[in-house]
């Protein structure tokens, strides 16, 4: 029978890990994938400077009940969050109805501010129509009417119950459709925005597919024929991007949640969530990250 031998050395590295909890470097790129499949995202021997200009910003990788952080700034700091709300919204409106319902959109949501989504007064469309105009659009007049069918302050306490469900500690909802309403905003930090989108990921498989389109044909069942165009422009940029939601407000300034693959050969093994807010340039700066993750860690 063939003995097979085991390098000691790379028993040691392992066992180092194990009992001191501390990164592994791999110093040989070389080194077989599966021997360390368990082990990534690694850090490279050197990691690249990030430069981004956002206030805030959260990067986490993301596999069944692990996460591993791979970079931050002020996670914790409450924020304005604009139309990444609408992931909210769209939450609430999924666990309270049924998809296929009809709602009549009223002249009161349509006054909301915005055009987006082009919502006409006394138009029948389904909640999940609906979810479309949202969620691809940012359309505030739909989240209006998702809001308006249960009756809005009912909606926005369901909200709020929500984020507390998840553990969201530091999230207040004012509105459903995250507009800045005079000296008043939703306001929530980069780390329960994390928990907001991990809970997505695992119980609404629907605001994931809808996110990942970058335009929808959509007929309501009034006639009315609309092409939704997505407001997050990445996703015609690389697959590298699945899917997100984009905001923005004066107070809040420019935000992006983006959920990408893991840039592995199989990237089915977990997801990289960005979160980025308070940029100038939101689309650049997740640009920025992307090529970062990918220089300074072995997926």
């Amino acid at each position: 029978m063939k003995k097979i031998i085991i390098p000691i050395f790379f028993i040691l590295v392992l066992s180092f890990y194990f009992i001191n909890g501390s990164d592994f470097i791999i110093q040989n790129q070389e080194i077989n994938a599966e021997e360390v499949d368990l082990f990534r995202p690694l850090s490279k021997d050197k990691i690249n400077e990030l430069n981004l200009e956002s206030n805030n910003f959260f990067s986490v990788f993301v596999k069944d009940k692990k996460e591993v952080i791979l970079s931050q700034k002020e996670i914790n700091e409450p924020i304005a969050i604009a139309s990444l709300t609408k992931l909210m919204t769209a939450i609430v409106a999924l666990e309270n109805y049924s998809i296929d319902e009809l709602i009549e959109i009223s002249s009161s949501s349509i006054a909301t501010y915005g055009t987006a989504g082009d919502l006409q007064s006394k138009e029948i469309m389904t909640i999940r129509d609906l979810l479309y105009i949202t969620l691809i659009e940012s359309s505030n007049d739909g989240a209006e009417a998702l809001a308006e069918k249960m009756g809005r302050s009912t909606f926005i306490y369901k909200m709020n119950e929500k984020a507390g469900e998840i553990e969201m500690k530091n999230t207040r909802f004012i509105n459903p459709s995250g507009l800045d309403e005079n000296n008043e905003f939703n306001l929530s930090t980069a780390k329960d925005l994390k928990k907001m989108v991990v809970y997505i990921l695992k119980n609404h498989k629907i605001i994931t597919e809808i996110l990942s389109l970058s335009e929808k044909e959509l007929i309501s069942d009034s006639g009315v024929k609309r092409i939704l165009k997505n407001t997050n422009i990445l996703l015609e940029e690389s697959d590298a991007y699945l899917w997100g939601k984009t905001g923005y407000t004066q107070k809040a300034n420019g935000c992006l949640i983006l959920i990408l693959n893991n840039f592995s050969i199989d990237n089915n093994k977990g997801y990289v969530i960005n979160i980025i807010a308070g940029a100038n340039d939101r689309f650049n700066e997740a640009r920025k990250l992307e090529q970062w993750l990918k220089k300074s860690f072995i997926w």
